[in-house]
């Protein structure tokens, strides 16, 4: 009798150590139930993107999570319940029962991807042709140039630039809301990679090639972007900012931007020039000379291992090059003639790195 009740009392305990396994098993059911779902809810605080093409692919990304989520929810669910439906039980040594496969369940295994996999592309597909499609009369075009570690952005059609400085502040794109831009790409050195992380879009830089594209904001505010592509030592530093406006605070800030670039003056401090490069840029953005045959100019370059060069342009069109020094690297100090300039308002820049090292020659300019 005592024997039969040690039976019963082992029997009791491996009941309730199974029905605790059997709980907890239920409970890490749960909690992975919980997580999926918490998953699933996520997916709908994703920024929707601030341009018409953003939002397109935003929607592309919930296709595809509603799509995959009951993939996913099943597949985790059946290996779950599998765990805790199948998992040893103390003193079992048996085999558990064993069941194959049907030939309806190896179609369904293949036709029910096909099918999911199908309608992706299909949808997908679709988008990728709406974003990648240009807008064949943009109403501002911009030149985007990525240097080490910078940017330069031409307005080609309103005749101005706008640039950073490197290291120290980011550049500032400006583009009306709700208006078509069309953006050519341009890299100066590296691989570059433009990238606004509210507009779902990112393009390469690549040295002598020239990628384009057209995007429409339709949110106004401020937002940051960033090169994407590790471009050397500064990589971190190479961001600007995208800020889109109305049409009218537009049309001002293009003004604003223009009488700013014709009121660059200064005087003429005699037939000799001199200008500093340092920390990847002029010590100044304009040199004045009085008229002659022959202009002496001393270039300065104090960045430790970085060329530089100087060269004088009709504008920063760059349509007629009439004077250009070869690129040299710092510590160092060159002299050079320049000769048959006639008198007018050039353009100068380093070659380098482009319009964030540029500004205003004048020839003719009144002395102090």
């Amino acid at each position: 009798m005592a024997g039969s009740a040690g039976r019963e009392a082992r029997t009791a305990r491996q009941g309730v150590g199974d029905g605790a396994r059997e709980a907890g098993a239920g409970r890490h059911w749960a909690l992975a139930t919980g997580v999926l779902l918490l998953a699933f809810l996520a997916t709908g605080c994703a920024q929707p993107g601030a341009t018409v093409q953003g939002q397109k692919v935003h929607g592309l990304y919930v296709i595809i999570t509603i799509m995959a989520a009951p993939v996913f929810i099943g597949v985790e669910g059946l290996l779950l319940w599998s765990v805790w439906r199948f998992h040893k039980r103390r003193r079992e040594d048996a085999v558990g029962p064993q069941s194959f496969g049907s030939t309806r369940t190896l179609v369904a295994f293949f036709v029910i991807p096909t099918v999911i996999v199908a309608i992706l592309f299909a949808v997908g597909e679709g988008v990728l042709a709406s974003v990648q499609k240009q807008d064949p009369s943009p109403l501002v075009t911009i030149r985007a140039e990525g240097f080490q570690w910078e940017w330069t952005f031409y307005y080609l059609n309103e005749g101005f630039f706008v640039s950073g400085k490197t290291l120290v502040r980011p550049a500032l794109m400006e583009i009306p809301v709700d208006e078509p831009v069309k953006i050519e790409l341009h890299s100066r050195d590296v691989i570059h990679s433009f990238f606004v992380p509210a507009f779902l879009f990112k393009r390469d830089v690549i040295p002598g090639r020239t990628n384009t594209f057209t995007f429409t904001a339709n949110k106004l505010g401020t937002f940051p972007a960033q090169c994407a592509e590790f471009c050397g030592l500064w990589h971190s530093k190479m961001t600007f900012m995208v800020k889109v406006v109305t049409p009218p605070d537009y049309a001002a800030w293009t003004e604003q931007q223009i009488k700013a670039i014709q009121s660059i003056n200064c005087p003429a401090h005699g037939p000799a020039a001199s200008i500093t490069a340092k920390d990847i840029s002029w010590n100044t953005n304009c040199l004045a000379v009085p008229p002659g045959p022959s202009i002496s100019l001393t270039v300065n370059n104090k960045d430790a291992g970085i060329d530089h060069n100087f060269a004088i342009y009709d504008s920063f069109s760059q349509t007629k090059k009439f004077f250009q020094t070869g690129r040299f690297a710092g510590v160092a100090t060159k002299s050079f003639q320049i000769t048959d300039l006639p008198p007018g308002r050039y353009y100068f820049q380093c070659d380098v790195h482009g319009p964030s090292m540029s500004g205003v020659f004048i020839v003719g300019g009144k002395k102090p």
